[in-house]
């Protein structure tokens, strides 16, 4: 959403396979994705979009709503289907982030110690605000779905370096256990140690990141006050 220039908020996600699948960053131009684009908007209070990798799609929708400190509260909802046959669908992860560069502080609020469940901050533009996680449903948008969840904190070198750090903190040490369902191992954020090549340079930011790991189809939702 515009607006939030001293904090970029955004989306990667990840298919879950073998060797790990690709990262995927708001549509890189590298990517290959089949369909991107924006289906409505009016540019300034609603807009949804639609991103196609392989048999994932995925919805994406933001909605303003008038009122609130910051010129309008907005909602940002992603919807994830897995299209066609051909077996089961991977699992999926959802990567939401939000990131500060040179100004602007942020505040994790964890449930468990594992589920990143809001991020509570200041910037310069905005003054305070909080960003809240909500637990996924299913793609009805009324029952909860079974997730598992991770989360990154780590010092930002800059925003343009984000992919990489997200890519090289992955692990699969982690394991995806329904109630009732096969367990499988999945990469998941771990632990951030730093890119080469950047070393000795200071952070520009933070980053702050909440990892949803599922199984399509599903609907997340994350609001901005």
């Amino acid at each position: 959403p515009n607006g939030l220039a001293p904090l970029s908020p955004g989306l990667m996600w990840l298919q879950q396979g073998e060797g790990g699948g690709s990262l995927r960053h708001t549509c890189e131009r590298s990517d290959g994705l089949s369909r991107y684009g924006w289906l409505m908007h009016d540019g300034e209070n609603f807009g949804a979009q639609e991103i196609r990798d392989g048999r994932l799609a995925l919805k994406t929708e933001f909605v303003k709503r008038p009122g609130g400190e910051h010129g309008g509260d907005w909602s940002w909802r992603v919807t994830a289907r897995a299209e066609g046959a051909g077996g089961p669908a991977p699992l999926l992860s959802l990567f939401f982030y939000v990131a500060t560069d040179g100004q602007g502080t942020l505040q994790p609020h964890l449930e468990n110690g594992t589920r990143l469940a809001a991020v509570t901050g200041t910037a310069e533009e905005l003054g305070r605000f909080t960003l809240t996680f909500l637990r996924p449903t299913a793609d009805s948008g009324e029952d909860p779905k079974f997730a598992s969840y991770n989360y990154l904190d780590a010092a930002s070198p800059g925003l343009h370096c984000l992919t990489d750090v997200v890519r090289s903190s992955l692990s699969n040490r982690f394991v995806f256990a329904p109630p009732g369902g096969p367990r499988r191992r999945f990469f998941a954020v771990d632990a951030f140690r730093g890119l080469p090549g950047v070393a000795g340079e200071p952070p520009r930011g933070r980053l702050l990141l909440h990892q949803v790991t599922l199984e399509p189809p599903a609907t997340v939702e994350v609001t901005f006050e």
